[in-house]
């Protein structure tokens, strides 16, 4: 007999008596050794496996698992894990040899998994050439998550079931690759998929597969802002939207396909925000394809491909930003009643034909306002989507009139008036114009939250309907350059006072005096100046206000000190 076979023996009869596992120094677990007699050892909350028995009983039971050496699964089970789980790497392997229809190395049911690779190159394999399958979200409420570390199958490496709702995956780094299948799975709904860096290589059909089988297009939720995604070899794509569900793709992601970088399918929503999107195909290649009722909308990010948009059926592209580095931004034979408008972006071709309503879209341009030292200055900030199209003029107008010379960015205006500027944009001897207006008024303060208001009065309201009236005579005499007129009205006439306040000053008179600067008040014959005084400061002015009698005027541009003092107050 061997020194070998003696030592199993007397450790096999060691065992039989104490219930101890022994691992060989090769990671086997000695012939005749249940599952759950497994190497492992714990440390404070993680648990280091040394073979396969005990990695299955670590991950069942939850908590932090650390590999301690490479980990050959050569049998048909899967692991179960129905807890939360964090799965170290630590720089080894674990290698899954036996393949079967349907069986993943890990099942997730209705528990979590984050893998992570605390010293590098560690690696989960499925090796088999036909049923190479990597990990799978089963029960609802499941997740998985990649940070560092690869994820290698033959067949599908992330699946998501679809009874599985209400499931998650994220990969923030890390790498996933997929020799014959997809990378990535998507099925279900209250589904959530977030990309953040990472990388993603599929040799198969299609890269990414999501499709929704319940609700509508927020049944599933795929967001990809960084990370890069490599396809080859299949017809279908890097990503295939297949059905029920919303693609967002910005950021730094990157997403190339030796065929098409997007497929768009039924009832699905594609937004690209950014990134950069690559087909290497030729021929009938296009970096997207739009089909049946979906519908995508791109405002920013690269394409490069020899066409751009290939769309078909019912679908309906709307393209306000990004850029188009593509032979024509169109696949030439539009099959359907698509449906097309192009507002903004960078493109190589004409694609003026493709306007809403054959029209050029105008410019976007806004007004602002400032005061430096007294100089009263409206700046309009224009630029147009089209990337191509230049902006070419503008003009000023007051109250309607335009303004000789008054053709630059800048206006200095020099009292209360409605201004508006028209803003010229051209593209391929195409024109369009956008007008915007500026009121330059005295502001009417809001009325104070109710539930900031203390132990005043808010909620009812007196006089708004008479004081929008009022206001458009107010605006009338300015804009008829009619100063020192005057306005007279009751004081419960007067906008946003409280209930008590209105009450208060019931049957006293108003008077609104217009001038080049604005509106001096008088209630009571007392100038109070802005209307706000009367508001935010009622309780001060409040016996002021009612015991004021007309002619008897304080000027408020004297000092504190040299004002009329009330005898009562003693203010």
């Amino acid at each position: 007999m061997n020194k070998k076979k003696l030592l199993a023996l007397v450790l096999a009869a060691l065992m039989s008596v104490s219930g101890l596992t022994i691992a060989f120094a090769d990671g086997t677990v000695p012939a005749g050794s249940a599952p759950a007699a497994a190497a492992m050892k714990s440390s404070g909350d993680a648990v280091t496996v040394t073979d396969a028995a005990g990695l299955a009983a670590a991950l069942e039971a939850g908590g932090t698992v650390i590999l301690g050496r490479d980990i050959l699964m050569d049998t048909k089970y899967d692991i179960s894990i129905q807890k939360d789980v964090v799965l170290d790497l630590n720089g080894y392997t674990i290698t899954k040899s036996y393949g079967d229809s349907n069986h993943f190395i890990f099942v997730i049911e209705g528990g979590s998994l984050t893998v992570e690779d605390s010293k590098g190159n560690g690696r989960i394999e499925a090796i088999d050439e036909d049923y190479g399958y990597g990990i799978q979200l089963r029960g609802s409420g499941s997740s998985f998550e990649l940070r560092s570390g690869t994820i290698q199958t033959t067949q599908e490496t992330v699946d998501i079931y679809g009874a599985a709702l209400n499931s998650s995956v994220k990969i923030s780094g890390g790498t996933l690759i997929s020799t014959k299948g997809s990378v990535l799975g998507v099925r279900g709904s209250g589904t959530a998929v977030e990309i953040t860096g990472g990388e993603m290589t599929s040799g198969g059909q299609g890269g990414v597969y999501i499709s929704g089988f319940y609700g509508g297009t927020d049944s599933i939720q795929f967001t990809m802002t960084g990370g890069k995604l490599t396809h080859s070899g299949g017809i279908n794509g890097a990503i295939q939207l297949a059905q029920n569900a919303t693609v967002t793709i910005g950021g730094t992601a990157e997403i190339e396909s030796t065929d098409k970088a997007v497929l768009v399918q039924s009832n699905a929503i594609l937004n690209i925000e950014g990134g950069k999107l690559t087909s290497s195909g030729t021929d009938t290649s296009s970096v997207i394809r739009c089909t049946d009722n979906s519908t995508t909308n791109i405002s920013g990010g690269t394409f490069s491909g020899r066409y751009g948009v290939d769309t078909g059926g019912t679908a309906s592209v709307n393209i306000s930003g990004g850029t188009f580095d593509a032979y024509t931004t169109f696949f030439p034979s539009i099959l359907g009643n698509p449906s097309i408008q192009i507002t903004g972006g960078k493109f190589k071709d004409d694609i003026s034909q493709y306007f809403p309503d054959q029209k050029m879209p105008a410019p976007e341009v806004t007004v602002t306002f400032s005061d430096s030292d007294g100089v009263l200055t409206l700046t309009a900030h224009a630029f147009h989507r089209l990337t191509e199209a230049r902006i070419t003029s503008y003009q000023w107008y007051k109250n309607g009139i335009m303004l000789d010379g008054e053709t630059g960015t800048t206006l200095t205006v020099d009292g209360y008036a409605t201004y508006s500027v028209v803003v010229q944009a051209e593209y391929k001897n195409m024109t369009s114009e956008r007008t915007v207006v500026y009121d330059y008024r005295e502001a009417v303060p809001e009325p104070p939250d109710s539930e900031e208001s203390g132990d005043r009065e808010y909620g009812d309201y007196y006089g708004n309907e008479k004081w929008d009236e009022v206001k458009k005579e107010i605006a009338k005499l300015i804009e008829d350059e009619e100063f020192g007129e005057t306005i007279e009205m009751s004081a419960t006439g007067l906008p946003y006072f409280p209930s008590s306040v209105a009450r208060a000053l019931k049957g006293y008179d108003i008077t609104l005096e217009v001038r080049k600067n604005g509106v001096t008040y008088k209630v009571n014959g007392l100038e109070i100046g802005s209307i706000d005084k009367i508001w935010y400061e009622f309780e001060e002015l409040e016996t002021e206000l009612l015991t004021e009698t007309p002619g008897d005027e304080e000027d408020f541009s004297k000092p504190a000190d040299e004002n009329k003092t009330n005898p009562s107050t003693g203010r």
